[in-house]
Formats: structure tokens, C-alpha cells, sequence
């Protein structure tokens, strides 16, 4: 027997199940990550084993060619690519059971998205479902249940945005710049945020025109790295139900995988890996390159939660990541500054135990709130560098959820702490908290007023809404699996999920980030 060791696992959660699968001569293992103790997948890699016989020892690998491979149980099987089946090259097809129903998933390593359509079928147990595989050659293509088709390679272009959009037909006969101030500045006011970025390259004037940048109405996109191969950005707009992809030299760079972790004024902090870290404006090529994450004492990955304070050509900019120990007995702080060749690190043992969410800090009233698995509070002072558990609000749940499969949100709007929990089931109700300042308590709201939620697995962002008809919504990372992508929300208005599908696509790994039109010189 011969143990192969440092399995080097993507950085996003602790819990997976993995299948080894023989393919064209060659062995992978294949893991599918999941949040919580309910099995929402989130994350599938796959890695192949490579070496002698004396020096064995796994890659991750980006690309299974022309095969597909099938898991179910404890089994997992290699075939090439069939379009007779409905099955598409590069990817991976696996059942999972809920008590919704089964979903079929379907995870494309090109565009490391999740993909599900659920069944109406459930079944007793995970062991029990299998796959069948014909054994004669079909006659007749079937229609594929996830309506996918082959995955096209858009070609290198000199453009930076490749929209959706059709090209329009300009008229040249009068030039941009001699139209009136005041008409430019109506027509900048109704313009796409792609059109607002292209709207300085029409001509010398307009690239002047600063101001408008300024005006311009901009909410929340989602932003998800495809297939490092691909060295691109991707983003869903889900106001206009657009998608949209973005070159990028940074992620062009990366050699390991990938994670969007928090998003602020226009930057994303992006980590490569279980250590390095930067941060990025995908829409100026920017790149902040900060050291090497500290090594913990008891676990492979870095920060449970990270943030940054004020902007970053500012003196007082600082990046703050958070860890804490699983049983919550142990919290360790580390900040970084522009010209630091290391994080400085501060570590607490407090009386109270603290756990978790995966959600990041946020700033509120000039110190760092992290919510609890149990919807307890743990504040962070970077003046006093003190960190203490609150005693009030008292927590939501008795005891640590263990058998709940629920996302924790934090979050300030307009002035309170909010915090939002739901389940990966569409059909279950989220419910929504706001904290009474006065008194230190939770109190459910049913309203948002004008506002509207984006939230992922670690950010969160509230706006004002644009228009009307987006206010007292929750946008999730999810959208509807067709040619026309349709962001999926929860309305509060009417307790239930928009739009009512069958089908869901969700990115393995994204965030949501305001682009930030203005360019830093």
C-alpha cells in the first residue's frame, strides 16, 4: 500500500466527497465540496494522479477532454462525451437528493458553473441511485435535460467588454462632440454601465467628461472566473439580463485555483491558492499585490473572513483578514498596509467561544461586526485592537446549527446591522433581522422598503433600488439555466423565489461587486 500525500484541496470549504475515476489510462479523483452538513454543492475539481511509482502525488487539472464523467454513490465512471445522451465533453453529471427533490448537477469545468435541474423523483438514499449506460448505439439524439449545447471559445478581440449586444449602425455625418452639453449628459444618464464604460472612447470631449462618469446609476454585477485557460472575467448584470466577459492579465497570470472573496468600492480581493492574495479592478487592470497569507496553527487555509478599510490611494487604507479555530476558542486578526512586506497578527482566546459564518466583517460605526453561526455578535475594535463576544443580542439559535443547511448574512443598511439566513432549498422561506440598537435584540423585518440585497457566500451589498419594481428584493448567485439568463430573487413581498424554474445555474466561485467607472491614475 503506498500513501500518497499533500493533497493539495481547493480553498472553499471543509466538507467534500471525492470518487475515483479511470479515464483514458489515467486516474482522477474528483471532489465535490458542499457547505454545511446538507449537501449544497458549491464546488466540484478534479485532480489526476501523477508520478512513479516511489513519487505519486496529485494535480489539479482544468480540462478531462472529450469525456464526460458520471458520479453516483461511491462510484464514478468515464465516457466519452455522447450528444446522442445529451451529454456534453469537459464535464461532470452527479444526483444529489433533497427533500425538494433530485437534482441532477452538471459541473463545467470551461466555465466553472454549477448547473441543476430538479426532478420531481426522490429516492430513499444516496447509495440507491445509479447510472445506466446503453449499450447499443442510439438512432435518434435525445433532447438534453440541461438544454446545453457545445461550449464555444469566443475569439481573441483588440475589445476589452464582448457584449450581447447587437452593433449599431452609426451615422457619421456630424461629429460627437459638437452635440450640446446638456443633450450628452441625457444620453449618458440612460446608457448600459457597458455603454458608460465605453462612452469616454467616442471621442476627445466626451473622454473629458468625468462628471457624467459620476452620474451614472451603477448596482451591483456578479462577478465569476471561468476556466483559468480562458484568462477572463465574467459578468451577469441581473437588472438587464446581460452577460458580459472581460479580459484580464491577472487571472491570465494564475497557475492555481482561483477564489473571489470580498468586493468593495470596485476592487476584488481575489486569492490564489491556500496563500496568495491580491486585489483587483477588473475594470482598470489594476492589480494590489499583498503578502503571503500568515500560516495557522490548525488549519490548511487562510482567512475565514477578510475586508479592507477606506480607499485604496487613501493613507489610512489597511486590509484586515479574520480567522478563527473550528470550535471558535481561538480568533487570530491580521492586518496589512501598503509597503508591509507581512501581516502584522493579533490573536485573542476569548471567554465566550465564537462560530463562524463564512460571511466577511463589516464596518459599521468604526468597528468590525462578524456574525456567529448561532446569530451571536463578535466586534472587532482596530483602534483599542480588542475583540470581544456580545452578550446581547442574544443568539437566534440555543446551539450551533449543525443539521441546517443555512447561508448567514451580515450587513449595514442605511444606518443598521441586518442579518439574513436561508437556506439552499428555493422553496424554503429567508428570513431577515434587524438589530435594535436601543435594546440589542433581533427583530424579524418583512419589508425592505426601497432597498434591495445582493448576497453570495461571503459578501453581501445593499443598495438603493434604481427603479421601483427592484426594491424589497434579495438577489442571489443563482439565474435561470436558459439562452436568456434571468437573475433569480427572493421577493419579500411575496415570500417566494422569481422565477419559479426548474432549472439553476450558479458559478462555483463568485461575488458581487459595484464596477467602479472611475480610473485611478
Amino acid at each position: 500500500m503506498t500513501v500518497i500525500d499533500e493533497l493539495r484541496l481547493c480553498p472553499v470549504v471543509c466538507y467534500w466527497d471525492t470518487y475515483l475515476v479511470k479515464c483514458a489510462g489515467n486516474l482522477f479523483l474528483v471532489l465535490v465540496h458542499s457547505y454545511g452538513f446538507a449537501q449544497a454543492i458549491i464546488h466540484v475539481e478534479v485532480q489526476r494522479l501523477e508520478g512513479s511509482c516511489n513519487d505519486m502525488h496529485w494535480r489539479r487539472v482544468k480540462d478531462i477532454g472529450d469525456h464526460a464523467f458520471f458520479l453516483a454513490g461511491s462510484c464514478g465512471r468515464s465516457l466519452p462525451a455522447n450528444k446522442a445522451w445529451g451529454t456534453q465533453r469537459n464535464c461532470i453529471y452527479f444526483p444529489v437528493n433533497y427533500n425538494e427533490g433530485l437534482r441532477l448537477y452538471k459541473f463545467c469545468l470551461d466555465d466553472q458553473v454549477l448547473d441543476f435541474t430538479l426532478l420531481p423523483e426522490s429516492n430513499s438514499g444516496w447509495n440507491a441511485i445509479q447510472w445506466v449506460f446503453p449499450m447499443k448505439k442510439m438512432q435518434t439524439a435525445k433532447e438534453d435535460i440541461f438544454n446545453s449545447s457545445d461550449v464555444s471559445k469566443s475569439e481573441e478581440t483588440d475589445s476589452s467588454i464582448i457584449g450581447q449586444e447587437a452593433e449599431i449602425e452609426r451615422d457619421t455625418s456630424r461629429r460627437w462632440d459638437e452635440l450640446p452639453i446638456e443633450l450628452v449628459e441625457l444620453l449618458f444618464s440612460r446608457l448600459s454601465l457597458v455603454d458608460c464604460l465605453r462612452f469616454p472612447s467616442v471621442c476627445k470631449e466626451w473622454s473629458k467628461a468625468s462628471s457624467f462618469i459620476r452620474k451614472g446609476v451603477i448596482w451591483p454585477w456578479l462577478m465569476h472566473l471561468p476556466n483559468l485557460k480562458f484568462g477572463s472575467c465574467k459578468f451577469f448584470d441581473p437588472f438587464n439580463c446581460k452577460e458580459y466577459t472581460l479580459r484580464s492579465d491577472a487571472v491570465v497570470g494564475a497557475c492555481d485555483h482561483l477564489a473571489l472573496r470580498f468586493s468593495k468600492d470596485g476592487w476584488v480581493v481575489v486569492t490564489e491558492g491556500n496563500k496568495k492574495i491580491f486585489m483587483l479592478n477588473p475594470f482598470t487592470a489594476q492589480v494590489i499585490k499583498l503578502p503571503p497569507a500568515p500560516t495557522m496553527p490548525f488549519k490548511d487555509y487562510i482567512f475565514d473572513g477578510i475586508t479592507f478599510m477606506s480607499d485604496t490611494t487613501s493613507p489610512d487604507f489597511v486590509v484586515y483578514g479574520f480567522s478563527f479555530q473550528i470550535w471558535g476558542e481561538f480568533v487570530e486578526i491580521s492586518s496589512w498596509r501598503p509597503g508591509e512586506e507581512e501581516w502584522t497578527l493579533l490573536e485573542f482566546w476569548p471567554d465566550i467561544p465564537f462560530y463562524p459564518t463564512s460571511n466577511n466583517p463589516v464596518l459599521f460605526q468604526g468597528e468590525y461586526y462578524c456574525l456567529g453561526r448561532k446569530g451571536e455578535l463578535g466586534v472587532f475594535n482596530p483602534e483599542l485592537k480588542t475583540w470581544n463576544v456580545l452578550s446581547k443580542p442574544e443568539p437566534i439559535y440555543p446551539t450551533v446549527p449543525r443539521t441546517e443547511n443555512e447561508y448567514c448574512h451580515l450587513l449595514e443598511l442605511d444606518g443598521d446591522l441586518i442579518s439574513v439566513f436561508r437556506t439552499d432549498e428555493l422553496k424554503k422561506p429567508i428570513r431577515v433581522f434587524k438589530l435594535n440598537q436601543s435594546k440589542m435584540v433581533w427583530e424579524k423585518i418583512e419589508h425592505l422598503g426601497n432597498m434591495t440585497l445582493f448576497v453570495d457566500h461571503r459578501n453581501s451589498i445593499a443598495i438603493r433600488s434604481p427603479e421601483e419594481k427592484y426594491s424589497n428584493r434579495i438577489y442571489v448567485t443563482r439565474f435561470e439555466g436558459t439562452d436568456v439568463k434571468k437573475g433569480i430573487f427572493y421577493s419579500l413581498e411575496d415570500n417566494r423565489y422569481y422565477p419559479d424554474i426548474q432549472r439553476v445555474v450558479e458559478p462555483s466561485t463568485c461575488v458581487w461587486m459595484e464596477p467602479n467607472l472611475q480610473i485611478h491614475k
